[in-house]
């Protein structure tokens, strides 16, 4: 085992958790007003973080999303536990959403970060398709790297 290697197994013995974050672009055929949009993302959050549970997370760190729409219209989520109502700010006062920008940051215990990030790229593309939403992914990110901090 090299250096590298080791650097990495003594982080993950540490950190154990599995990090992920995701900037999506959203292109909605049928507009989705502000309840319809705060839907959509919790179900989004919700299967992530459900299928990372499978893949062997045992515990949520953070799970988080900021939707931006038109006219500066937000909705943010954030998912502590399954067991507990996530917390829902919902800007959108009547506009509705044909184009968004959508930020993912998904946190958990038990996975690594590629498998954190393979999870939630597999479920968002299988997710989109079912509700015939178009996106692209704009940015994805993850450590490649992990280091022990002096």
């Amino acid at each position: 085992m090299d250096k590298e290697e080791r650097t990495l197994l003594t982080h993950r013995a540490t950190d154990e958790l599995g990090k992920f974050s995701m900037w999506l672009r959203l292109y909605v055929p049928d507009a989705l007003d502000g309840k319809m949009s705060e839907k959509m993302v919790l179900d989004l959050l919700d299967g992530i973080t459900k299928e990372c549970f499978a893949q062997g997370a045992d515990m949520i760190g953070h799970v988080k999303s900021f939707l931006t729409a038109e006219g500066g219209a937000t909705i943010s989520v954030s998912l502590i536990d399954l067991d507990i109502p996530p917390t829902v700010q919902n800007r959108f006062d009547g506009t509705k959403m044909n184009r968004g920008e959508l930020i993912v940051h998904v946190i958990v215990h038990g996975m690594w970060d590629p498998q954190v990030r393979e999870t939630s790229l597999r479920i968002t593309k299988d997710f989109m398709s079912d509700h015939k939403i178009d996106y692209e992914v704009i940015n994805d990110f993850y450590e490649k790297e992990k280091r022990i901090k002096d």
